[in-house]
């Protein structure tokens, strides 16, 4: 009887030895090349087959590929994939080169209390209780060019706050030249009235930054109950999701307070500079419009705004009673919701003067989003090869 527990323990301990890598493969079911694109795998699947706390990640050339390991218990990582095809990663035990932040973001409390994040790509800014507390309308998202991949946001709020030198103004890495305004600005959301007119959200009341890089800015926005202009009794909350090298931010919108399912849309302000600079896809499920920035006549480029459907929301131009400074409208999608339950969509920008130079380019990447949302990558984890 001791005999055959003892070999039972030790046989035990055999089977449960910890491989020595990790094996992660990642399919794509998409017809459409993945590059740079994050995929996430539940960390506690790849670490207990390592025996280590530490890992390197790579790629089948051998090439260490960065990664980051996220609040709640995923670890992220760029993939290349091509259409239809597989790729696989191997984790071994050691410590990982570190990796230098590809995204950036905080509470500005120097400025209003702006939170503004950053990627490679572009900057975007919502407002906090300070612009509450100040009674400027303005309701949406701000949207801010950049012309380099390296991160400029508390260099730009340093020379506009301190040396007088503003970030309305390109002093070479891109500038604020958006107009948002009592508006839905870059890609907020909100719900319609009984009539279908917008019942714009204020500012938000509390945070919290979930994600701060390398690869990954996370944050969640609280807006109480009330906040809204038509004193709406509904609290909101959003989880804005900003990865490295991707044009768009995912946002997971959720009500509390509903008492029936309520018609809401996501969407991005059209001016009167460029009234009918919008593109409406129904069959690829976004919208897109060319800004021509607060000054069209300075040099300034054009900024291209685009929001991409997770649902069946369907893209549509909603007009404006009437004017709101150079507003006019809306490009939005509008989809329905129900009482603590998300609203996902992705929104942001791209700048002819900063690696989008026209609007047929900026609707292939919209396309491409819509592709990748349809067509999740799928992922596994299985022992890897021993090493002797």
């Amino acid at each position: 009887m001791r005999k055959t527990l003892l070999f039972s323990a030790i046989s035990a301990c055999i089977l449960t030895v910890p491989a020595e890598t990790a094996e992660i493969r990642v399919y794509n079911p998409g017809n459409i090349e993945r590059n740079g694109e994050l995929v996430e795998v539940d960390e506690s699947s790849v670490k207990r087959r390592l025996g280590s706390p530490f890992f390197i990640l790579r790629d089948a050339s051998g090439e260490e590929v960065p990664w980051q390991k996220t609040h709640d218990g995923k670890i992220i990582f760029p993939v290349k994939i091509a259409p239809l095809d597989s790729a696989v990663y191997i984790a071994e035990p050691g410590m990982p080169s570190v990796v230098e932040p590809r995204v950036y973001g905080r509470l500005f409390r120097e400025r209003a209390d702006d939170m503004t994040w950053e990627n490679d790509r572009a900057a975007y800014r919502a407002y906090g209780p300070g612009q509450q507390r100040n009674g400027d309308r303005t309701f949406g998202y701000d949207l801010w060019t950049k012309s380099v991949p390296e991160l400029v946001l508390e260099k730009r709020y340093i020379m506009n706050n301190r040396k007088g030198l503003t970030f309305h103004r390109d002093h070479g890495n891109g500038m604020d030249v958006y107009a948002v305004g009592p508006t839905l600005g870059g890609g907020t959301a909100a719900l319609l009235d009984a009539d279908g007119s917008i019942i714009y959200p204020w500012c938000f009341s509390d945070y919290e930054i979930l994600e701060q890089g390398p690869l990954r800015f996370q944050v969640r926005l609280v807006y109480p109950a009330d906040t809204a202009e038509k004193g709406l009794p509904v609290a909101e909350e959003r989880v804005i999701t900003l990865d490295a090298g991707d044009w768009l931010n995912r946002t997971e919108v959720t009500y509390y307070g509903l008492t029936d399912k309520c018609p809401v849309v996501a969407g991005q302000v059209v001016h009167k500079q460029n009234p009918d600079a919008y593109v409406l896809d129904t069959e690829n499920g976004f919208a897109a419009y060319a800004d021509l920035t607060e000054d069209a006549n300075a040099g300034n480029g054009v900024i291209f705004a685009g929001i991409v459907a997770e649902s069946d929301a369907k893209p549509l131009y909603l007009p404006l009673d009437k004017p709101a400074g150079d507003a006019v409208g809306h490009v939005v999608l509008r989809g329905e919701v129900v009482n603590n339950r998300q609203f996902v969509y992705h929104w942001g920008a791209g700048w002819s003067k900063g690696g989008m130079p026209t609007m047929d380019e900026w609707k292939e990447v919209l396309r491409h989003k819509r592709e990748c949302v349809k067509n999740p990558m799928r992922v596994k984890v299985t022992d890897g090869v021993k090493v002797k």
